[in-house]
């Protein structure tokens, strides 16, 4: 619930969640750690990768949002008897270990695309802010409708503009996660997912783990049903730790105390070459061999943004668009908590590598002058927060005019709506004949859209151009006028 409040809460909440949740995210920990060092984010990450090494991959019961989603789909289905008992199933490490290498090369390479698409964190985030938030608008909408009878009046929400493209998206993974879980217990974690994979290899050393005392077992198979990860092995009376995500069901189905969680005893003597090995490595070497062989390519077929004119324009505080496409997980929670609604999730805007990050859509909204919410929340770095005033003053892009459709140059009549928009004071008027023409000053110009969607042409005559590195503008400082001097009336004739 707490996760479900940080995506689609009021910003207060959000930005009071934000900064509590997402450090016990092991993605974004592990994000901002290597990319922009934080204490609290360095802390969270050693402390999972410490509980971990302790208990086991217990932090996929407790601490991830997509792992507690999954247990109510599997609790529903249960419920609703479309879900049969588990059964034992063997591990698919061949997949789950190439899908790791790969999210570890994405990060080195700052190709983030499969990170954005698996990533627990940042899929769940874009379910709850993409699928579920819209979902609670229509519905407080559609209560004041119904409370209007009654002379109850409330100010309607509104969404987040999502395009249809990365809905459907979203909804096919978050689909797929359903299925799986419904008709194979925790498989998502234990095959697509990065973070169960990587704490699957700490989990396998683990201090605490479960154990079967096959002199005390009945063959009841009580244990095997419950287990969601499916990893209680009957026949050969094992437990793969790799897979276990430490929900503890298996302690309470057994009744005879065959399943315990007790310390491990390490056993000396030589390793023998495991299957589970042979998957990591054989993965491991596709993937890297895979990617080296393409590495020259790759970035102009899956890079970022090209630094034109005509590339997305990024938030303040994301330094570069290029920065930004390195950094950013596609997680949805600038989109979710942007009090004007300018942040809009992409398809292909960034390239292939930012699939669904969020760009600044102008065509919607503008960016808020007196906000800067996006770079408190922002758990991976890829927004950095910045000081309100400082927020005001960055240059993201600039506005530029087409004479060609601006209804001033045209039809030489008056409009003034971009100048009547500028926080900024950067446009100005110059009169020429009675008709006020718009010049833009682009030394106070910070791109925060405001013209744009003000203009009234269609297309639009002012659009705003991102820059590919992030300036500082210079403060507006109004002229100053004398003031005429008054001249008083003489005491004797004071008419």
């Amino acid at each position: 619930m707490l996760f479900v409040g940080l995506f689609t809460g009021a910003g207060p909440l959000s930005a009071f969640l934000a900064d509590i949740l997402p450090p016990l995210q092991l993605m974004p920990a592990l994000v901002r750690t290597v990319t922009n060092p934080h204490v609290l984010f360095t802390c969270g990450l050693l402390g999972i990768l410490l509980l971990t090494l302790l208990f086991g991959r217990i932090y996929c019961s407790f601490l991830c949002p997509l792992g507690a989603m999954q247990d109510l789909i599997i609790a529903g289905s249960q419920r609703i008897g479309k879900k049969s008992k588990h059964v034992y199933s063997k591990p698919l490490n061949g997949l789950r270990y190439t899908v790791l290498t790969l999210c570890a090369l994405s990060l080195i390479f700052g190709i983030l695309l499969p990170v954005n698409l698996l990533d627990p964190y940042a899929l769940s985030g874009r379910i709850f802010s993409e699928i579920l938030q819209p979902l609670i608008v229509l519905m407080h909408n559609l209560g004041i409708l119904a409370l209007k009878p009654f002379n109850i009046y409330l100010y309607p929400k509104e969404a987040a503009f999502v395009p249809l493209a990365v809905m459907a998206l979203t909804i096919l993974l978050a689909l797929l996660v359903a299925y799986l879980a419904c008709r194979h217990g925790r498989l998502y974690c234990n095959t697509l997912c990065p973070v169960g994979a990587l704490l699957g290899l700490v989990s396998r050393v683990s201090l605490f783990q479960f154990v079967l005392n096959q002199n005390a077992c009945s063959a009841c198979h009580r244990c095997e049903s419950a287990c969601k990860a499916r990893c209680i092995n009957p026949q050969d009376q094992t437990i793969d730790m790799s897979r276990c995500v430490g929900c503890f069901n298996c302690l309470a189905a057994c009744s005879t105390d065959t399943v315990s969680y007790r310390k491990k005893t390490f056993q000396s003597g030589a390793q023998t070459w495991s299957p589970d090995r042979r998957g990591f490595v054989i993965g491991g070497l596709v993937a890297t061999a895979g990617l080296l062989t393409v590495n020259n390519k790759v970035r102009a077929i899956a890079g970022g943004p090209a630094a034109n004119s005509s590339g997305p324009v990024t938030p303040p505080g994301s330094v570069s668009p290029s920065r930004y496409t390195r950094t950013c997980t596609a997680c949805a929670l600038c989109v979710s908590i942007c009090p004007t609604k300018v942040m809009t999730p992409t398809f292909l805007d960034f390239g292939l590598s930012g699939l669904m990050q969020p760009k600044m859509n102008y065509e919607k909204s503008f960016c808020e002058f007196e906000c800067n919410l996006c770079g408190r929340v922002c758990p991976t770095g890829a927004i950095l927060p910045l000081a309100l005033d400082e927020k005001k003053m960055t240059q993201i892009g600039e506005a530029r005019l087409s004479e060609e459709v601006c209804v001033v140059f045209v039809n030489r009549q008056n409009c003034g709506a971009c100048g009547e928009v500028c926080p900024t004071h950067a446009i100005r008027f110059t009169d020429r004949d009675h008709v006020l023409y718009p010049e833009i000053d682009r030394q106070y110009c910070i791109g925060c859209g405001a013209c744009q969607l003000a203009c009234p042409t269609t297309p639009r005559s002012i659009i705003i151009h991102p820059h590919a590195m992030h300036g500082k503008a210079e403060k507006y400082v109004p002229p100053i006028i004398p003031v005429e001097e008054k001249i008083h009336p003489d005491e004797d004739f004071p008419f």
